[in-house]
């Protein structure tokens, strides 16, 4: 087929992992000119390559995937992935046909099993990966049988970690019709979109302030000229403003105060420690525990509410967990691209 590549993609670089397999079963190809591309592994199942733009001197990491059908022989997937394991604090995207399902109702057509799902979910848990944001297709694959027999899952995906998405925070993956192929064609695309302005946000740690409620009282006491609705959306609008200005003043870098609290009362009880019968240390530990307890309370509070995540134990804080929910709440919350009714995939912020 090189003939083939040569001939659709002329001037472009190409290589396969076909010294690993007999059937070479995946196939890279880039332009020279767009990006540089350095193979750093190659097996059976993956490429593990660095790309780095022309346009930019920040690279990534990219494992492309192709895993085999069976459980047993993906194992050896798994267990190269592991080696990777050092990319954690570096962009990494991983992409392709993984053969494996994550969630029960990744397949229909054909029962699933824990099994199934058990070692895509832990390779997301232990590479602290998350999905990026899909549109298009809801099922990349069928096996094209016909009544009965048609089975339908979701095997090709595309993850990233956390750095990987805050290089490309609007990066999005069009999974488009299989036409005559089992699988469908995916499209990842890292959209420019400029910057809007941020929505309200009510969020609940503020009625914890002395000044929440005179804030109401004030802006709700006011009269307004005119029909009902009119005065209430003029009232909220006051308490709007006034509520932004509390959450500057008062909760703008509620982690670090929360963080700094801490370490004061860390001195604090150092200091008792080495003189215990000291009473004015032991009231200012008093005070500063109990600014210690707010604030935390504070942070979780915004955490909960943020992500809209269960616990994960009554009352532990996972602040890693909720952050990884909030960024995936976000990303899959923003809309990059939306399909008109003629089908068409519109991608323009004005088109949006």
């Amino acid at each position: 087929m090189g003939n083939l590549y040569l001939t659709l993609c002329p001037n472009w670089y190409f290589t396969t992992n076909l010294s690993c397999h007999y059937n070479g079963r995946i196939v890279l190809a880039w332009d020279p000119d767009v990006f540089q591309i350095d193979i750093i592994h190659m097996g059976s199942q993956l490429i593990h390559t660095c790309v780095t733009p022309r346009s930019s001197d920040k690279g990534f990491f990219c494992t492309s995937i192709y895993g085999f059908n069976t459980p047993s022989e993906r194992e050896s997937l798994w267990a190269s992935l592991t080696s990777f394991s050092n990319l954690n604090h570096q962009a990494w995207l991983i992409m392709g046909d993984f053969n494996s399902i994550m969630e029960m109702e990744d397949r229909i057509g054909a029962p699933v099993r824990l099994a199934d799902i058990k070692p895509m979910r832990n390779c997301m848990a232990t590479y602290n990966l998350t999905q990026v944001k899909t549109i298009g297709r809801q099922y990349t694959w069928n096996n094209k049988q016909e009544g009965e027999n048609r089975v339908f899952s979701r095997i090709d995906r595309v993850l990233s970690n956390t750095a990987w998405d805050d290089m490309f925070p609007t990066a999005e993956a069009m999974y488009l019709p299989e036409g005559t192929f089992d699988h469908c064609p995916m499209i990842l695309s890292t959209l420019f979109t400029c910057q809007l302005k941020k929505p309200f946000r009510f969020y609940n740690m503020w009625t914890s302030s002395p000044d929440f409620l005179p804030i109401i009282e004030k802006h709700w006491q006011k009269y307004v000229y005119g029909c009902h609705m009119f005065r209430i959306i003029q009232k909220l609008k006051w308490i709007k403003q006034d509520l932004r200005d509390l959450n500057k003043s008062g909760y703008s870098n509620i982690e670090a105060t929360k963080i700094q609290l801490q370490h004061q009362l860390a001195d604090i009880q150092n200091k008792l420690h080495t003189d215990p019968t000291y009473a004015m240390l032991a009231t200012e530990e008093k005070e500063i525990a109990a600014a210690y307890r707010t604030a935390k309370e504070t942070h979780l509070s915004f955490l909960h509410q943020t992500s809209k995540a269960h616990w994960l134990e009554q009352g532990d804080e996972n602040s890693r967990a909720f952050y990884q929910s909030i960024r995936q709440r976000r990303k899959h919350n923003t809309i990059h691209s939306i399909q008109t009714s003629t089908g068409e995939w519109v991608n323009s912020v004005e088109g949006v």
